[in-house]
């Protein structure tokens, strides 16, 4: 996948530029490089998810070790699908079943492949299956810790949000309306004026290898 190259902001440092000015440049990088040199898993990943409910093999040591001591009841084999893909009269693997089904003609998108990677990663760490790499973000937003005694201003972000956006326009967002609502997007352009005036205020994140991207692990 193409890096996310900052090089094509021009001008100033983006810390000197306005908040919407320089959204407005990130934004025009992602356009450009727009799906570059990446190809879907879907199927390898709901193959992956599918063969762990079903043969359901033995959790690691640690893992049974942990929970034991923590006198926990936990129900090892699930999978947690985006909330856009799980029926609650289905069953996890109906579910996947569903997903596969919606997206047997149509394309899947960066976003929802790193959704379902991240949320079930230990699927691959715990060695029930060949690693695969979720995709990388070419922009993350979050926002930015406040001080207790810190005065709020108009407009300012009082409450806890974040995205990801990916290069082929998909997106995940969290509480971007201060609604405790998540989203998973095709097309981020799309509601980009939607969300300017919020994205504008939050902080950029650099994607770490291992926790945003790449094969997950509990450790990065």
């Amino acid at each position: 996948m193409a890096e996310f190259d900052m090089s094509g902001v021009p001008g100033e440092e983006l810390s000197s530029i306005s908040g919407e000015e320089r959204l407005g440049n990130l934004m025009q990088l992602i356009e450009a490089q727009r799906g570059e040199g990446w190809e879907s898993r879907l199927h390898d990943i709901l193959d992956s998810f599918e063969d762990f409910l079903t043969l359901r093999p033995e959790p690691p040591q640690a893992w049974k070790d942990t929970y034991a001591a923590s006198g926990k009841q936990f129900d090892y084999y699930q999978i947690v699908l985006p909330k856009d893909f799980e029926d609650p009269y289905e069953d996890d693997l109906g579910n996947i079943r569903r997903l596969r089904g919606e997206f047997e003609r149509e394309p899947s998108t960066m976003a929802l492949e790193h959704e379902l990677i991240s949320r079930n990663y230990f699927v691959y760490e715990n060695g029930h299956a060949e690693a695969i790499p979720a995709p990388r973000p070419m922009l993350m937003l979050e926002s930015q810790d406040r001080d207790d005694n810190q005065e709020e201003q108009e407009g300012d972000i009082t409450w806890d949000c974040c995205i990801s956006i990916f290069a082929d326009g998909s997106y995940v967002a969290y509480n971007l309306e201060n609604d405790d609502e998540e989203v998973l997007g095709e097309d981020f352009k799309s509601v980009f004026k939607k969300y300017i005036g919020t994205l504008s205020k939050m902080q950029l994140v650099i994607p770490v290898e291992g926790r945003d991207y790449g094969i997950l692990r509990s450790d990065a």
